[in-house]
């Protein structure tokens, strides 16, 4: 174990440099070193004399915990294929690094290819809030500049009235990492294929599913079929609202493009439900949101979150302690949170030492890209540019928080690899979307969101929100559902006969309400497909079992202290120290089910 925490702090630093270092020579020199460490971690558990080592420990008179933890090292290293003859030994060791080397490639490409579409005139701008705005690029000619970077594109998405420019960008979003990334991914896949095969599997899918809490690829084609078939009613209600607001624009329009949806939810919302987008940003300045999420951690989980001094990688980045109250240090993390030239684009969270009881203390990153990069100051002290979130950019910060808390506060078992999140890969999202819920809580809200006059949010204000927040719901899952049926399907299907584009098709055809957009390729920047391969039904998977979770806090109070102290003890602080489905009915008092979900789901 101690030879695998040194192994998992060294390849998370250099894991961590390669996505968020300004520098692009310590960025590359980061990954090569990440592949250094995966060399060697594939040597580890291929090695014959360490897997002899491990069979011949007689762990039956230990604790439990050591028991699970013996019991899942045998089970990692014959998935390994440690049990194979040298010659199969050295083919699954050199596909292993093959693999990790496109992954790489594959995620850097997705990182580092920023498209962007040009404005000439003002007019184009119509309907877009003004500190957007005044925060908007312009090249040499004078032109804004429009990007693929989140806090560019998803504000132009959901407010731009120029349907002409939305479509523009949003293929140049959908493009990224193409064509580069097409002949990765089908490296990848066939890679990852063979891997399985070697080891006895039929499919990657089959292999990857086989230590999750879903089982197999069966099971997880039927949850998806089960979920796209639940949401379908609703989704076909709000594909009806989305076309008849489309044809208010344009009467001749018969169907509604991706691209046109965030737009048109927004009219929807504005219209129907009294919800304005931009009169509630005002309310979430970056700076407040942060300061209001760790406050709301601190209440629901009985900790405090201080200042730490110690080192970053850019100026931007703020670093934190996060310790009981009784003083006691459960561990640290950074915030790398607004975007720049070469960082990971998305929100995740990013763990860089797993915690491990009397060694040491986890430690964790959440990288992410929201507004507020601008570190100006007034007169006053005040930042020029508050930095506002949309709505839905707070609930991802809680999203990532709720990883965090997770690695954390479950960072202190015996074992490394039964602390913090290491527990089944379809559960890890559970946590983080549980943690969402609290962004919809006017007595959670009103402790933070403020505008620039310093006025709390108006109660009736999140009533609106509230009324608005099942619209939309069923084309988003259906949406999902057909992304998770891709991530199955490329890892299920036999690579020398898969078509990328045509099974995209064929799958959003399926299950999505949008139509495929003509020439663009969604598969070549669905970072997913490396990270998470077969298994991005785990989202959805995840939101059910967090639905039931949430359903304690629904019947006793969101902040209710003894509910709180009870999720905190029996789902996030045993970490992986038992199967999922156990954390769950420890705090439930019984196995979860679909019933909460389905509420959330058609819930008015």
């Amino acid at each position: 174990d101690n030879f695998y925490i040194q192994l998992e702090n060294h390849y998370s630093v250099a894991q961590l440099y390669s996505n968020t270092h300004p520098n692009a020579d310590i960025r590359s020199s980061a990954s090569s070193c990440q592949k250094s460490v995966e060399s060697i971690l594939t040597d580890a558990n291929l090695s014959q004399a360490i897997y002899q080592q491990l069979q011949q420990i007689d762990s039956s008179n230990s604790d439990a915990i050591t028991q699970r933890y013996h019991k899942k090292l045998l089970i990692n290293f014959t998935r390994s294929g440690v049990d194979k003859d040298q010659l199969l030994r050295d083919t699954l060791r050199q596909l292993q690094i093959d693999i990790a080397d496109l992954g790489q490639q594959f995620s850097k490409n997705i990182r580092e290819d920023v498209r962007h579409i040009t404005v000439d005139s003002i007019d184009e701008l119509k309907g877009l809030p003004q500190d957007y705005i005044d925060g908007l690029s312009k090249n040499a000619e004078g032109q804004w500049l429009i990007t693929t970077d989140y806090p560019s594109i998803f504000p132009f998405l959901r407010y731009a009235h120029n349907d002409k420019n939305r479509l523009a960008i949003y293929k140049q979003f959908l493009d990224r990492g193409y064509p580069d990334n097409e002949a990765l991914l089908k490296q990848i896949i066939s890679k990852r294929d063979q891997l399985a095969k070697h080891l006895g599997y039929d499919t990657y899918a089959e292999y990857v599913t086989e230590v999750a809490m879903i089982a197999t690829p069966s099971n997880a084609s039927t949850f998806i079929d089960r979920i796209a078939t639940l949401a379908k009613p609703r989704s076909d209600r709000d594909y009806k609202q989305l076309l008849a607001q489309l044809q208010t624009i344009d009467p001749q329009a018969e169907k509604v493009g991706n691209w046109q949806k965030a737009f048109l939810e927004e009219q929807v919302k504005k219209e129907q439900y009294q919800y304005d987008a931009k009169a509630i940003r005002e309310y979430f300045a970056y700076d407040d949101v942060k300061q209001g999420i760790f406050e709301l951690a601190g209440q629901l989980f009985d900790v405090e979150i201080i200042p730490w001094q110690t080192s970053t990688w850019h100026p931007a980045v703020s670093t934190h302690e996060l310790r009981k109250k009784t003083g006691e240090t459960l561990g640290y993390f950074y915030l790398d949170m607004h975007p720049r030239d070469g960082k990971y684009k998305h929100a995740a969270h990013f763990g860089i030492k797993t915690g491990v009881l009397d060694k040491q203390l986890p430690v964790s990153a959440l990288i992410c890209n929201f507004p507020g990069e601008d570190q100006q100051l007034d007169s006053t002290g005040h930042r020029l540019n508050r930095g506002l979130m949309e709505h839905n950019q707070v609930e991802t910060f809680l999203h990532e928080f709720g990883h965090l808390m997770h690695s954390l506060i479950g960072g202190h078992q015996e074992w490394s690899g039964l602390s913090g999140i290491a527990t089944e890969r379809d559960f890890v999202e559970a946590p983080s979307q549980l943690l969402e819920e609290w962004v919809w809580n006017y007595d959670t809200l009103k402790t933070f969101a403020v505008n620039a006059n310093g006025e709390t949010i108006p109660k009736a204000m999140v009533d609106k929100m509230l009324r608005a927040r099942g619209f939309g719901k069923g084309t988003h899952i259906r949406n999902q559902m057909f992304y998770a049926a891709l991530s199955l399907d490329y890892y299920s299907s036999s690579p020398e006969t898969l078509d990328l584009n045509e099974t995209l098709i064929r799958l959003q055809q399926a299950y999505s309400p949008f139509d495929y957009i003509n020439d663009t390729h969604f598969y070549a920047n669905f970072g997913h497909l490396y990270g998470y391969s077969a298994r991005y039904y785990t989202y959805m998977w995840s939101l059910v079992i967090a639905a039931d979770l949430f359903s304690e806090f629904e019947r006793d109070g969101l902040l209710n202290s003894d509910v709180a102290a009870r999720y905190r003890d029996k789902v996030l602080a045993p970490g992986g120290s038992k199967d999922a489905a156990d954390l769950v009915a420890d705090f439930l008092g019984r196995p979860f089910n679909y019933d909460a979900f389905i509420e959330q789901l058609n819930a008015e």
